[in-house]
């Protein structure tokens, strides 16, 4: 603790004055009116494991649970939700330790860490030292040390191999680089002889970590340091050439399912209120279905986006990868093993798309009955980008109920009821307009077409895109969002977010607008939008801010 208690507050002073001031030769005279700010981010928490994964693939301890991040605008990722604490210095204090320790568990795992076989001699315990700290700190802070940072960490080793030994100050050096600030955040550099407010390209090795935490959500890796030290990270050929190497590693799954998982909301699923469902819904539901339809629309994004799929695939495969718990859902065949995930094709006419799959439908749903402006707040929020009204006050917001006098009634009898008043049409028109097309889905995501005896009414209509107009069933409405410019520039906007750890500013909704025509374009293609946003003036360059 008082470790990580007396580094920690360095990132403002040691870290900021000392990074490398590269960049100053590379000043762009461009307008900072259309670049927006670039804040300190701290990894999150996925970022910070996948970096110890990544670094220590051979360790797989039980770790502590971190607190959890702060999303914003549903991204956990984002700069203006990344608060420090007392117990997240704790637990990075434990978790630094914990693989400090794995990493130095015997002498063979000493040489393997350090890169030196030997160390009984003055001289050969000071080389093996500093390879130890250039090494392995220029590893960890995604860069050169700074002749600061090398002497401070080569003062501390040999202090601590005086107390304990060798094999001690390797350890107790690599735990508290683990804790430092140069890990823990993603510090860019900026040159001291610029006046606020100038634009310049980012540094190059902040760039490497810039494309490595968005396309990989995780540290550089080799070729990425390599590239930085030449200052081959610098033009847009040199860019899109990485992008579509770092496309191509399977760590670029993990980009593909987080950002898609939280823009569309797809781990609602996993909330409390989703692991019970009333057995009049689905009397097998268990705590085992939530994960399972979590994973099915994982698998689902990741395998269609990493074979080339565009956002229109997204919206209209019928594509699946099911166990047998998602294939009861869905109501087709098991494979032989129960447990195995097997490729198939969902049925015609019930199935089509990302919205028409379990993760979302009982997602956006209550726990014994769907509810169309749950549904269609999805829509409108996570598709379209549009805040609705807030309810007046006083209205009311229980799920309504049909009474013996009224006879048999559809859940979109019930809403079409309550929502009638011209009070609750400004906003119900678009969100009943959306969500009464998913009522042929029950909320455990079952396909039907009765209800209480009567055929479900599954029409609606589009508000608020350039698609608007009826609709009959919820594949047609994916069909329809598929061709939306307003879901493309949506889309666009959000993986500009996550991208940068921030909301987009209104200087670069120009930007944002030219990305987002490109990509309609280019048939919604995902890897190209992404290629689009790292040549993109954000990504590539930064305003230099007061200090």
């Amino acid at each position: 603790m008082k470790l990580v208690r007396a580094v920690i507050p360095l990132v403002v002073v040691s870290v900021f004055a000392g990074c490398h001031d590269g960049g100053s030769d590379t000043t762009n005279h461009r307008s900072a009116a259309s670049i927006g700010a670039s804040p300190l981010r701290r990894l999150s928490n996925g970022e910070y494991l996948n970096a110890l994964h990544d670094l220590f693939p051979a360790q797989t301890p039980t770790l502590p649970e971190l607190p959890a991040d702060i999303p914003v605008a549903d991204f956990d990722n984002a700069a203006q939700g990344q608060q420090p604490s007392d117990v997240r210095i704790a637990r990075y204090e434990a978790i630094a330790t914990m693989y400090a320790e794995g990493a130095t568990v015997d002498t063979p795992a000493v040489r393997a860490l350090v890169g030196c076989d030997d160390w009984s001699t003055p001289d050969l315990s000071n080389a093996c030292a500093t390879k130890l700290v250039d090494g392995m700190g220029g590893r960890l802070f995604r860069r050169p040390l700074t002749s600061g940072e090398h002497d401070r960490f080569l003062a501390n080793f040999r202090t601590w191999q005086t107390a304990v030994d060798f094999e001690g100050a390797v350890r107790l050096t690599l735990s508290a680089m683990l804790q430092s600030p140069q890990f823990l955040y993603r510090v860019e550099p900026q040159p001291s002889d610029q006046p606020p407010g100038t634009v310049i390209a980012v540094e190059p090795y902040a760039m490497a970590s810039r494309l490595s935490f968005f396309l990989w959500e995780s540290i550089p890796d080799q070729a990425l340091l390599d590239a930085a030290s030449r200052n081959e990270l610098a033009t847009e050929d040199q860019l899109r050439a990485q992008v579509d190497r770092m496309l191509e590693d399977d760590r670029a799954r993990r980009l593909l399912w987080s950002f898609h998982r939280q823009w569309l909301g797809l781990d609602r699923i996993l909330l409390d209120e989703n692991r019970v469902r009333s057995p009049a819904v689905d009397a097998q539901w268990s705590d085992a279905t939530p994960p399972a339809a979590l994973m099915e629309s994982r698998l689902f994004v990741e395998n269609t986006l990493a074979q080339g799929g565009s956002l229109r695939d997204l919206l209209t495969s019928r594509r699946a990868w099911l166990n047998a718990e998602m294939a009861r859902i869905y109501g087709v065949e098991a494979g032989g093993d129960p447990a195995a995930w097997t490729e198939t094709s969902l049925p015609e006419g019930e199935r089509s798309g990302v919205l028409t799959r379990a993760a979302f439908l009982a997602g956006f749903a209550h726990r014994g009955a769907t509810s169309p402006p749950v549904r269609g707040n999805g829509i409108q929020l996570r598709l379209l980008c549009q805040l609705p009204l807030s309810p007046p006050p006083g209205v009311d917001l229980s799920q309504p109920m049909a009474t013996p006098a009224q006879g048999p009634q559809t859940n979109r009898m019930l809403f079409e009821a309550r929502t009638r008043p011209s009070m609750c049409q400004a906003c119900h028109a678009s969100l009943n307009g959306f969500g009464f097309g998913f009522e042929n889905y029950n909320a455990a995501a079952h396909f039907q077409t009765m209800e209480v005896g009567l055929p479900i009414d599954a029409k609606g209509t589009i508000h608020g895109t350039d698609v608007d107009g009826p609709f009959d069933g919820a594949i047609a409405l994916s069909e329809a969002l598929s061709r939306s410019e307003v879901v493309h520039h949506c889309a666009t906007e959000q993986l500009f977010r996550y991208a940068l750890g921030r909301a987009p500013e209104d200087v670069e909704a120009a930007a944002i607008t030219a990305l987002a025509k490109d990509f309609m374009a280019n048939g919604g293609d995902e890897r190209a939008l992404m290629k689009s946003i790292v040549t993109s003036p954000s990504f590539r360059m930064r305003r230099v801010e007061e200090k």
